[in-house]
């Protein structure tokens, strides 16, 4: 069997793998879409509300019900392992 051939059969089995990827993360994609859509209708019929807030909370802002000596804790913490483990 000549080079030219093995090439071509090695090319064609490279796009025909390449199309049967590229088609299933298609489906994916659609398949992903269509569930989000059918959540959304979902919730929507039973009333769930979308989130409580619109704004996510940033660093330097206090969140209600966060306590402040918890978060000096953990934040110390992590410090300490970012210290001794670089």
């Amino acid at each position: 069997m000549p080079i030219s051939d093995l090439l071509m059969s090695g090319i064609n089995l490279m796009a025909i793998g390449m199309g049967i990827v590229f088609t299933f993360l298609l489906i994916l994609v659609f398949a992903m879409k269509g569930m989000s859509k059918f959540a959304m209708f979902v919730a929507e019929r039973q009333g769930v509300p979308e989130r409580v807030s619109s704004h996510p909370v940033t660093m330097g802002q206090r969140q209600e019900g966060v306590r402040g000596d918890l978060v000096a804790v953990i934040t110390a913490a992590i410090n300490s392992y970012r210290a001794t483990h670089s």
